[in-house]
């Protein structure tokens, strides 16, 4: 088999997959900041939609890769602090804007926190859960339909409250009843984020209690 150089790494059916989401996700944005609420709406759900495709492609092609994995989890993070900083803005609440600043910081921290423990002891990324793992962590990471439906549902509840500040009142019929729906699927998975960012926290300071520990065996 012929070796691969790292430039090789970034042509990659899902990194070219993930980069088209970065596109979409940047076509949201402009949506966002020049009022055009379906071209944004559409974009941030094909970018969503795309991050299935790319983790299948990586794993039907044999081209996972650590870029793609970290491309995709930076991706998820910017989009979902993008939109959540113009929900503050939109709904021109101080008590909201409270909440989904706590929110991009409890994504942030929590993934960025999981993705360190597991990488520093050894885990190929920061799905993999060994035998010690917390079962809300497991059952959330090792089953990709479970995976998948809370991540569309807290991506679709914070999408639908942007849209419904833009949709005429007859069409809130459909949405609000929708969003209603995709709120407590969102609730979970954010107290899944509150759950990952302990059991990390707890790893990593049990990795500095048994290095400090460790001279005093001597």
């Amino acid at each position: 088999m012929a070796q691969i150089s790292y430039r090789d790494v970034f042509w990659f059916v899902p990194n070219l997959i993930g980069y088209s989401r970065v596109l979409l996700a940047g076509a949201a944005v402009v949506g966002m900041y020049y009022e055009l609420p379906f071209i944004t709406f559409f974009a941030y759900a094909l970018s969503e939609g795309l991050d299935v495709a790319d983790g299948y492609y990586a794993r039907k092609l044999g081209q996972c890769s650590k870029f793609g994995e970290v491309l995709d989890m930076v991706t998820d993070r910017c989009t979902t602090t993008v939109l959540l900083t113009y929900l503050a803005q939109l709904y021109n609440s101080k008590l909201l804007a409270l909440v989904f600043c706590l929110l991009i910081s409890l994504d942030i921290s929590s993934h960025y926190m999981q993705m360190y423990s597991q990488l520093i002891t050894g885990k190929v990324n920061h799905k993999q859960m060994d035998d010690n793992a917390h079962w809300i962590l497991k059952a959330y990471y090792t089953d990709r339909k479970v995976l998948f439906a809370f991540c569309f549902g807290n991506e679709a509840f914070f999408l639908l409250l942007y849209l419904n500040m833009y949709l005429p009142r007859y069409a809130l019929f459909l949405s609000v009843p929708l969003t209603v729906a995709a709120f407590p699927i969102s609730l979970i998975k954010n107290i899944i984020n509150v759950v990952q960012l302990y059991e990390s926290a707890s790893d990593l300071a049990r990795i500095d209690a048994a290095q400090i520990n460790q001279p005093k065996k001597k």
